[in-house]
């Protein structure tokens, strides 16, 4: 009998095993196969299939009464035995019982515990002038009033309107969570949209020549026209871009390896000590860690915008990708032995939970366990 027809024999049994549908004879040849090498690797793919149409805890169940009755006589005394506690189960009932019990109790260095991870939520913080610090989230509306502005949350957005006119400036700061994202309308009726992790510096009301605003991390701005008052976006420190009315995307997180700003529609320009560039829609720049700005002329798009939803990627190495899925579900990244090659291309809906997400790039042989703590490991 050839391999694969031998573990296809072997899922059918095991499956008929669980339903309670197997006769004498094709018990009796299940057992003769639980000595043979193929036997628990295809015995865990089998659970982890069974564990999606059954909970773990409901399999532990059904089974309880011989756990308790044989896993202590078994584990107890003999602690190294875990590991090989298939080889001396005396019965299928034992080794179905106790992996489901495993699959719980163990701690997640011996065991492989399946968990998910939801996506993020809308949820900042907003920073006022005075040091107050309120808590926003997706969740009911709310007005507060800061001098001559109301501030109005409504839903995942915050909407500033200016009342009267004032000569006094102060400033609020918003900032996202790993795992948080808002929108706000700023005093001038610009909107912006705010990644993870990023954090907004702004006005509570335009006066002067020109409408400045700090960012770092990542945000999508549709900046209001207004040619007698242009905006002004400082990004990490870093560099300036100069705006009259348009769309744009800009990325500037400390973790990435350049600031990537694109251009949707109008015009931009971009400066960073003595160098200037001037994007029309659709061009990309950047300016590299050796501070240099330059041109894109790779047409490939940056790998998410804050707004649409979704992750984008273009021919993105395995880091790049998980730098964003990092914080997105708030995850600490680890690679087991060093950082497979892979190339990934296309949309991801950011309101995927992390497992529906890994499954789709585990089709580039992207091998991972998630284990407490929101660890996401990476295997070779």
């Amino acid at each position: 009998m050839d391999e694969l027809h031998h573990e296809e024999e072997l899922r059918s049994l095991f499956r008929k095993y669980m339903e309670k549908d197997c006769s004498e004879e094709e018990l009796r040849l299940l057992m003769s196969y639980s000595e043979e090498e193929a036997f628990l690797p295809v015995w865990q793919e089998m659970m982890e299939e069974i564990k999606e149409e059954r909970p773990a805890e409901e399999l532990y169940g059904l089974y309880k009464p011989a756990i308790d009755k044989v896993y202590a006589q078994i584990v107890k005394p003999k602690p190294k035995i875990i590991r090989y506690w298939w080889a001396a189960a005396a019965s299928l009932l034992l080794l179905f019982s106790a992996g489901a019990y495993l699959w719980i109790q163990q701690p997640a260095k011996q065991v492989l515990v399946k968990q998910d991870v939801q996506p993020g939520t809308n949820k900042a913080m907003l920073t006022l002038a005075d040091g107050t610090v309120i808590p926003l989230d997706s969740t009911g509306n709310q007005v507060l009033q800061q001098g001559t502005a109301a501030i109005r949350k409504q839903g995942g957005q915050l909407i500033y309107d200016v009342q009267e006119t004032t000569t006094e400036i102060t400033y609020n700061t918003l900032n996202t969570p790993r795992g948080g994202q808002f929108r706000i309308t700023l005093p001038d009726g610009t909107n912006v949209w705010l990644n993870a992790a990023s954090s907004l510096r702004y006005p509570t009301a335009f006066i002067g020549k020109e409408r400045a605003v700090e960012i770092t991390g990542e945000a999508y701005f549709e900046v209001a026209k207004n040619a007698a008052m242009p905006f002004r976006l400082k990004v990490a420190g870093q560099m300036d871009i100069e705006v009259l009315g348009t769309s744009f995307n800009v990325t500037a997180y400390k973790d990435e390896p350049s600031i990537k700003t694109k251009l949707i529609e109008g015009a931009i320009r971009m400066r960073a000590k003595d160098q200037s560039l001037v994007l029309s829609p659709g061009q990309q720049a950047e300016l590299t860690s050796t501070g240099l700005l330059r041109m894109l002329n790779d047409n490939k798009p940056i790998q998410t915008t804050a707004k649409d939803g979704f992750f984008t990627f273009n021919q993105a190495d395995l880091p790049t990708v998980m730098r964003q899925l990092a914080r997105w579900y708030d995850l600490e990244i680890i690679y087991e032995e060093g950082i497979p090659e892979a190339e990934f291309t296309g949309d991801i809906d950011k309101s995927l939970t992390l497992d529906q997400v890994l499954k789709g790039l585990s089709r580039n042989r992207i091998h991972y366990k998630i284990e407490e703590g929101r660890k996401l490991i990476i295997l070779p």
